[in-house]
């Protein structure tokens, strides 16, 4: 463009004005990417608060919705540890001896004084 047009300046002027409007929407647009991941953080902070069980290698994710994705796929696999865990305990306790012999303990409170008095 000829500097003599007489459109050159105004157009240097409106070409100045897009590019301040321009570094403002930049700007807007860091401090709301900044805005986005404090609260992704604590939004991951606040999962792993309520399941404290929970790796927090296990919840990632730079979004919120990857976030809840990923907190529900690790609460998932918790859930099917704690129920593989319970199953195993539940396994190797015994339920009860069948060779118990009754002692002090399957006697009322009378019959315990009475045995211990008559120990004397």
């Amino acid at each position: 463009m000829d500097p003599n047009d007489p459109r050159h300046d105004d157009l240097v002027l409106e070409l100045e004005e897009l590019r301040a409007q321009l570094a403002e929407r930049d700007e807007a647009l860091a401090a709301a990417r900044a805005a986005h991941d404090r609260a992704v953080a604590r939004l991951r902070e606040a999962l792993l608060a309520s399941e404290p069980a929970l790796d927090p290698a296990l919840l990632g994710g730079a979004t919120v919705e990857e976030v809840e994705a990923s907190f529900a796929a690790a609460k998932e696999t918790l859930a099917r540890i704690r129920e593989a865990v319970r199953r195993e305990a539940a396994a190797a306790i015994p339920a009860g001896s069948a060779l118990r012999q009754p002692g002090r303990a399957a006697l009322s409170p009378l019959e315990k004084i009475r045995a211990g008095l008559s120990g004397r």
